[in-house]
């Protein structure tokens, strides 16, 4: 079935990808702000029944400490490969799907559009470029004071924004009270975890920035790093984002068409210096998979990324072109990735802890993961695969972590939850209204398998289907009973894991979802140096979010690697292919002929 839903054929699909790129984008754009009020959280109902019982992973190996590591060098220039001279000029082109509807890079959450158009428009101050890397990118230096819970960066002079205006100490701080919030009242979903860690951003000159933090951690600098904590002007309003870009970074954008696609421009007024090589980059809107893997194969585009949703025979394809020596591959970061059945637990039925420990056990994660994507899904339950630091090893998911049964466990699974079904006061069953989407077919996919299950149950479950816009405003205000959906992380950090998702009053808890045992817990793991230590408190606020709360009901994911033709030269991979602000910003790629 995975394979046959995307079995089109790749000659047909490809002339019309070949048509669509070769028309262009036109006019300049007037697309809708998505700016979502947060939810209030409202404290779940306390658990009924006694909470199952499930191991505790001991932490086996080394990893990060949570003491920031700050750097003093200046923002480097890209080292090309050796004997290897960038080249100047060219015009890259890409496609994504979800045509951005604002400007607001630091806004952006629920479309594919926060990392894959407008990036390039913005600059962070700091970026990551490559791994785990963070460095300077409008800063020239930074350092730490205050045993670690002071910031200082010396800002690198003379940047001008696309509007002529030059960059100073208080649009940084502007852009991060914006980012917390505490300019309209609207977090970024994304970077809006900062609110958790900065007590204060202070101007002491035009080019210094003081960031008070409330305790040190390492989670900050990376989230600085990330492509939503753009810097705007001082002064800017969503509304002015709504209409046009104010940015400072590598291209300007010269032609838009709503819905089709953007065309930008090499800035000639970037500070960076020599950069970018391009002369430009064209992406065009193309939002079915198999049509975007024919303009990738008939090299009308230069990268593109496979996971479980591609096709094999697709797959295939690339692989054999990189064992020809004329693309190149590279695994991309898929801890992000949290697909679930999540709850809107502010209001009855899903506020019945039993109800949803009916859901939980009655979903078979195997099926779930086969039918979404093939033999390529990975065992998690809350964001981190296996291999992951931060990851439970899938010996102690499978037939031991309820909800995850196989065989005869999961239908003795499946009784239980017919039984608790009837004990939470349905005796006749019960009919749910879930949140669907309208466009990409895995996520229905997963959501007519999540029907299909609950039915065994007697949970009668029927979808209200939106487009990602309408679909986001409703999960940020917790306006739902079921959501079949794919949460997403920027970092590998659990700090983000926890604090955006999971803590009362989180930024993107969107479940309306509140434990203070869980928020006493979050502190205790983002103040703690260790790794070992900071990992078992991890372990333990997810035994009580996924397990003693069922606060969600988690399915495999997927994993991906990234696909480039050999001219696309400087393409680097970092913590995140969605989120790393370097990959995007674009600034270091050129071509060679």
């Amino acid at each position: 079935m995975h394979a046959a839903r995307q079995s089109l054929s790749l000659i047909v699909i490809a002339s019309v990808v070949a048509l669509v790129l070769a028309c262009g984008p036109g006019q300049e754009p007037t697309p809708t702000p998505t700016s979502v009020p947060k939810a209030t959280a409202v404290p779940t109902a306390t658990p009924t029944t006694a909470p199952l019982a499930t191991p505790t992973p001991t932490p086996t190996r080394p990893g990060p400490t949570a003491t920031p590591t700050a750097t003093s060098v200046a923002a480097p220039s890209p080292t090309p490969t050796p004997g290897i001279q960038p080249k100047k000029g060219g015009v890259i082109k890409f496609v994504f799907r979800d045509y951005p509807p604002t400007y607001d890079q630091q806004f952006l959450t629920a479309q594919q559009a926060y990392g894959f158009w407008i990036p390039r428009l913005y600059n962070n101050l700091l970026a990551n470029y490559e791994g785990n890397k963070v460095e300077c990118e409008t800063c020239a230096d930074w350092h730490l004071e205050n045993s670690g819970k002071t910031m200082v960066f010396n800002l690198l002079p003379g940047i001008k924004f696309q509007n002529g205006k030059e960059m100073t100490s208080t649009d940084v701080a502007y852009s991060l009270k914006m980012i917390m919030g505490q300019i309209d009242g609207l977090q970024s979903p994304r970077s809006g975890v900062l609110n958790q860690y900065i007590e204060s951003v202070e101007t002491p000159s035009k080019t210094q920035l003081v960031v008070k933090l409330v305790r040190p951690s390492e989670f900050v600098p990376t989230i600085l790093s990330i492509i939503t904590s753009a810097i705007y002007p001082e002064g800017t309003t969503r509304d002015d984002l709504a209409k046009k870009p104010m940015g400072s970074g590598p291209f300007v954008l010269a032609k838009a068409v709503p819905g089709a696609g953007m065309i930008f421009e090499r800035n000639p007024s970037y500070f960076k210096p020599g950069l970018p090589y391009l002369d430009g980059m064209e992406v065009t809107l193309l939002a079915d998979v198999t049509a975007q893997a024919a303009a990738l194969l008939t090299h009308k585009v230069e990268y593109l990324s496979a996971d479980g949703e591609t096709a094999p025979q697709i797959v295939s394809q690339y692989k054999k072109l990189v064992a020809e020596n004329k693309m190149k591959t590279a695994p991309v970061p898929r801890t992000s990735s949290m697909p679930a059945v999540y709850f809107g637990l502010s209001k009855p039925p899903l506020n019945n802890l039993k109800l949803r420990q009916a859901i939980n056990l009655a979903l078979d994660r195997a099926a779930i993961g086969q039918i979404r994507y093939g033999d390529k899904y990975v065992e998690h339950l809350l964001f981190f695969n296996p291999g992951d630091a931060y990851g439970t090893p899938k010996e102690k998911i499978w037939d031991i972590v309820p909800g995850w049964g196989t065989g005869a466990k999961k239908q003795q699974e499946i009784e239980q939850a017919k039984q608790l079904v009837k004990d939470a006061g349905y005796p006749d069953g019960i009919d749910l209204l879930a949140v669907g989407r309208t466009t990409g077919w895995n996520q229905q996919i997963h959501a007519e398998e999540v029907q299909r299950e609950l039915a065994k149950v007697n949970i009668r479950v029927k979808f209200d289907l939106y487009d990602t816009v309408n679909e986001s405003k409703l999960q940020a205000a917790a306006n739902y009973q079921l959501h079949p959906y794919s949460y997403n992380m920027t970092t590998s950090d659990p700090d983000e894991a926890v604090g955006q998702f999971w803590i009362t009053g989180g930024p993107r808890n969107d479940f309306a979802y509140s434990n203070p045992e869980v928020d006493r817990l979050y502190l205790a793991m983002s103040s703690e140096p260790d790794f070992a230590k900071r990992k078992a408190l991890f372990f333990q606020i997810q035994d009580i979010i996924v397990v003693k709360d069922v606060g969600l009901a988690p399915s495999p994911s997927t994993y991906a690697d990234a696909y480039w033709w050999n001219s696309l030269q400087g393409f680097t991979v970092g913590f995140s292919y969605q989120f790393s602000s370097g990959l995007w910003r674009g600034d270091r790629l050129w071509l060679q002929e």
